[in-house]
């Protein structure tokens, strides 16, 4: 509650600082942003937008493209306790790509928009045991148990927005948004490999439609 009290109180001294701009557009054709999403209300730090880079470019005054890069690697090192033997090891990689279209109805310091926009990440774990004898050693892809909260697969996903953006300063913006989406990501077979015998097990898929609005809050820098 403390945090919230202190950043609406931000944004109301900044807002009444360019108050004085209110009727000079703040962006037209040609504008461009970089953008760093918020993680919510409850915990708010400049994160990576949708976990990796993002920008905005006006195509006209009031119509902006706006794209995502994700990229993640994890690994971690499991050390066999002991002399000898094998070293095990966990990790998860994830490269995603989002895009959206904002229609904005005007361009002055608070300015509604609303519009369209989709993602595809894939994902894909593996781990090896540490064991002490090299011939033991298990390798398994895309474990269904997930590696560090993640599972190995493909999800895409599709929403629609409507949203507003605030400038607090003529180059800074602050953008929250309401989402109505659906997803669904399809699951990699499960790979366990001893040796030169493989068992695959098949995994299935899941679906998710409906409105969110936790964490799509977005600061835009633009230059």
């Amino acid at each position: 509650m403390g945090k919230i009290i202190f950043v609406s109180a931000v944004l109301l001294i900044f807002s009444s600082l360019s108050f004085s701009q209110d009727d000079k557009p703040f962006f037209e054709k040609g504008s461009k942003a970089l953008l760093f999403e918020f993680s919510g209300l409850d915990n708010l730090g400049a994160n990576s937008f949708n976990g990796g880079i993002g920008g905005k470019y006006f195509l006209k005054s009031n119509l902006a493209i706006r794209a995502g890069l994700q990229f993640m690697n994890i690994k971690e090192d499991d050390p066999f306790q002991g002399t000898d033997g094998v070293d095990g090891e966990a990790q998860a990689t994830r490269f995603g790509l989002s895009g959206a279209l904002e229609v904005h109805l005007n361009a002055t310091r608070v300015n509604p928009y609303f519009g369209a926009g989709l993602g595809l990440s894939l994902t894909s774990t593996e781990s090896k045991s540490a064991e002490a004898d090299p011939a033991d050693q298990v390798t398994i892809k895309n474990d269904r148990d997930g590696e560090f909260g993640y599972y190995g697969g493909t999800e895409l996903m599709f929403f629609g927005m409507l949203g507003v953006e605030i400038f607090v300063f003529k180059n800074l913006s602050v953008a929250a948004e309401y989402r109505l989406g659906f997803a669904r990501e399809s699951l990699k077979d499960e790979e366990a490999t001893l040796g030169n015998t493989t068992v695959t097990t098949k995994q299935g898929s899941f679906s998710a439609f409906g409105i969110e609005s936790s964490g799509v809050l977005t600061l835009a820098v633009y230059f």
